[in-house]
């Protein structure tokens, strides 16, 4: 008889179009669930820690105004018919916001990565590896390596610099000698990026004009790269700035998981007058580099060369048990800007 599991996990209500998520739109609830018999390549696995990203995945059934969240967590595998993901095997990759989760999607299965020979040859935090050692800061280091063209003496402008993402772009573009501009939405935040990771200057993009800002931060000698972790209409004033050659780095779309639509490009003209080179980078079909990813960054972290921030939420209650409000709460928080860099939830130990 297959084992049973009691399970908590996280689900969602349908948002009206246009608004924001709050903590009135998920809830969390507690099933019993049996073991799944598996089929070829498919993972039955324990969460261990939970990344908080801005994206999340939700369809809901025919006639249902509910439906689980579907992110990303390091999870330890409990039963596999994969064979690159064997029992005890630690990995990352998608599933539900659950304490235990069945991964049988093929989509899904293609985008599951194992961990646990870096985790356990670096002796780092495993929180760690859902960012500054996970997928955001490989997607940095890899983007930055293939589309931004980074040139000694050239200007960066990174947008939610104090982010998981703008933090490490910030960092890696200051290695290669670039001069680096980044955006944040509070003076501790722009503090943050100046004083502690070496930004050459910030602004506030609450409280200040933004191509103002922007032109004053770049100076006589422009822009040249602008990362877009955002997806917003930051993206014209760039594209106005920008010097001839000059390049647009779109990453991320912060803008639309506030239930705001991204915004439309209204002088794309300036890509023609000034040949611009405008490319958008995704991480899925990179992950065979992750060893090369680590590596170059593990050192720099363990040596304190690359700074970083994180907020690791806890789910276990003192008692031990788990409640998984916190996951939602905790991801309404990274929306509203609460936090600067990555945000984890801790579900179990490994």
């Amino acid at each position: 008889m297959s084992p049973q599991y009691t399970n908590a996990r996280v689900l969602i209500s349908k948002i009206p179009e246009n608004t924001a998520p709050n903590k009135s739109h998920f809830r969390t609830e507690i099933i019993s669930i049996t073991a799944p018999e598996l089929k070829d390549n498919e993972l039955f696995v324990k969460t261990l820690v939970i990344s908080l990203d801005p994206w999340i995945r939700h369809t809901f059934p025919e006639g249902s105004t509910e439906a689980p969240v579907v992110g990303y967590a390091i999870a330890l595998v409990l039963n596999s018919k994969n064979p690159k993901f064997p029992v005890g095997a630690v990995v990352y990759g998608p599933g539900e916001w659950a304490e235990y989760n069945h991964i049988s999607d093929p989509v899904h299965l293609a985008d599951v990565n194992r961990y646990d020979e870096a985790i356990t040859s670096s002796g780092l935090a495993l929180s760690l590896f859902n960012g500054i050692l996970g997928v955001p800061a490989f997607t940095v280091w890899h983007s930055l390596k293939k589309v931004a063209d980074l040139k000694e003496g050239e200007t960066i402008y990174i947008s939610s610099a104090a982010g998981t993402l703008g933090q490490i772009a910030g960092q890696l573009a200051k290695r290669k000698g670039l001069r680096v501009i980044g955006s944040a939405g509070s003076q501790e935040k722009i503090d943050y990026l100046i004083n502690e990771l070496g930004f050459d200057a910030a602004f506030n993009y609450k409280t200040q004009d933004k191509k103002q800002a922007l032109l004053a931060a770049a100076g006589p000698k422009g822009l040249d790269i602008y990362y877009d972790l955002v997806g917003d209409d930051t993206v014209d004033i760039a594209l106005e700035i920008l010097n001839p050659k000059g390049r647009v780095i779109s990453v991320g779309t912060l803008n639309a998981h506030h239930n705001n639509p991204v915004a439309l490009i209204r002088n794309a003209e300036q890509i023609l007058w000034k040949q611009l080179r405008f490319e958008g980078y995704t991480v899925f079909e990179n992950y065979e580099l992750f060893p090369a990813f680590w590596k170059e960054i593990v050192p720099l972290v363990k040596s304190g060369a690359l700074k970083f921030k994180e907020y690791v939420a806890e789910a276990r209650l003192e008692d031990g048990e788990l409640d998984l409000r916190v996951v939602s709460e905790s991801y309404v928080d990274l929306l509203a800007g609460k936090h600067a860099g990555k945000v984890s939830v801790h579900v179990a130990d490994l």
